[in-house]
C-alpha cells in the first residue's frame, strides 16, 4: 500500500515543494508524489519532460507518479500539499473532496492569515497545518527558477483549530518534516504555527502593499519610502495587540530583519499580479489588516488610504478582487 502525498497547484511555490519531493520520493516503493493542475502549457511541459527545476545550485527535471487535471486520476492523499493562490482555495477544495478522508493531512502554504479557518470549515475533522515559505521563485511553463538555496520551510499545526495535537497526527507532521529534509529543503518543525504564520504576515502584508502602491520592488521602497513602511509595519503590530494576540516584544523589529533579507530587486506577487491586470492578494493581504483594524476600533490610516488606492486601481482595470 502507497503512502500518497498530493500537490495541488503547481505555480512557484506548489511546483518547488512539489518537484523536491518528485524527485527524492521516486526512487521509494512505497511513497508516492502527485501533482493536481490545471490543463495548459504547464501541464504539457511537466508531462512530456517532468518539471525542470533550476536554482544555483540545482538544475534537475522531477517526474511525479501522476500529472493529473481531473481529479478522478488520483488517489486519496494521506498528505495533500494545498498550493493554489488564496483566492482560489475555495474552488479547489471543492475539487479536492473525493481524495480527502478524515486522516488527509492537509498542509496550507497561502499567504494570509485565514485561508487554514475556511480550509477547517470545509473539511473540519481534517488536521491541518501551516506553512510559511520563505523563497523567492517563479513558474514558466514546465520551469521552477529559484532566486537563491537561503530558503527556509516553517510548518507547524494550528492551536487555534487544534487544540491538542493527537500523537498520530504528529507522527504524520514529523513524516512530512522528514520526507521534506531528506528531498533537500530546509525545513523547521514548529509546535505552534499560528505564530509561524503571523510572522510571515507581518513582513509580507507591509512589503506587498508599499510595493504595489508604490510600484517599485522593495530595494526602492527601503531607500524611498522607509517612513511609509515603518508605519505599515506598526499599523499591522497595532491591529495584532487590539486582536489578543502574544507576540514577541520585538515583533516590529523581527518584520523589518526578515523585510531587509529579501534582495532589493524583489517585488511580490501581489504587486506584480496587480501590475499585469491579474486577480491578486489584496483582499488577503491588505483587506483583511483593513477590516480586522475596524473590528478591533484600531487606527490604521495608512493602510486604510493604499488599500482605498490599491482597489480603485484594480477596479479601473476591471480586474476581480
Amino acid at each position: 500500500m502507497h503512502f500518497n502525498i498530493v500537490i495541488s497547484g503547481l505555480g512557484a511555490i506548489g511546483g518547488y515543494y512539489g518537484a523536491m519531493l518528485a524527485n527524492y520520493t521516486h526512487q521509494l516503493k512505497t511513497v508516492h508524489t502527485h501533482f493536481f493542475l490545471r490543463k495548459g502549457e504547464h501541464q504539457r511541459q511537466i508531462e512530456a519532460q517532468g518539471l525542470h527545476v533550476v536554482s544555483p545550485t540545482l538544475d534537475f527535471f522531477a517526474k511525479p507518479v501522476t500529472v493529473a487535471t481531473d481529479i478522478a486520476d488520483l488517489p486519496v492523499a494521506n498528505i495533500l500539499i494545498l498550493a493554489t493562490k488564496g483566492y482560489s482555495v475555495a474552488k479547489n477544495l471543492e475539487q479536492l473532496k473525493p481524495i480527502i478522508n478524515e486522516q488527509t493531512l492537509i498542509v496550507t502554504t497561502q499567504n494570509g492569515l485565514i485561508i487554514p479557518e475556511k480550509v477547517h470549515k470545509t473539511f473540519p475533522h481534517c488536521p491541518i497545518i501551516g506553512a510559511a515559505c520563505h523563497i523567492t521563485c517563479r513558474k514558466t511553463p514546465g520551469l521552477i527558477t529559484v532566486r537563491s538555496d537561503q530558503n527556509l520551510l516553517k510548518i507547524g499545526p494550528l492551536p487555534t483549530l487544534m487544540k491538542r495535537t493527537s500523537n498520530k497526527v504528529w507522527n504524520s507532521i514529523e513524516y512530512l518534516y522528514t520526507l521534506m529534509r531528506a528531498a533537500g529543503v530546509k525545513c523547521k518543525l514548529y509546535d505552534d504555527g499560528d505564530t509561524v504564520l503571523r510572522e510571515k504576515f507581518i513582513m509580507l502584508s507591509p512589503s506587498a502593499v508599499s510595493t504595489a502602491y508604490f510600484d517599485c520592488n522593495i530595494g526602492e521602497v527601503k531607500l524611498n519610502h522607509l517612513i511609509q513602511l515603518k508605519q505599515l509595519v506598526a499599523e499591522l503590530a497595532k491591529v495584532y495587540h487590539a486582536m489578543g494576540v502574544k507576540n514577541s516584544l520585538f515583533i516590529e523589529e523581527e518584520a523589518f530583519q526578515a523585510i531587509d533579507q529579501m534582495p532589493n530587486e524583489a517585488t511580490t506577487s501581489m504587486h506584480s499580479d496587480i501590475k499585469a491586470g491579474h486577480t491578486s492578494e489584496l483582499e488577503l493581504l491588505v483587506g483583511y489588516v483593513v477590516k480586522m483594524a475596524k473590528k478591533f476600533n484600531v487606527d490604521t490610516p495608512l493602510y486604510n488610504e493604499y488599500y482605498k488606492a490599491l482597489k480603485e486601481r484594480v477596479l479601473q482595470g476591471k480586474v476581480s478582487l
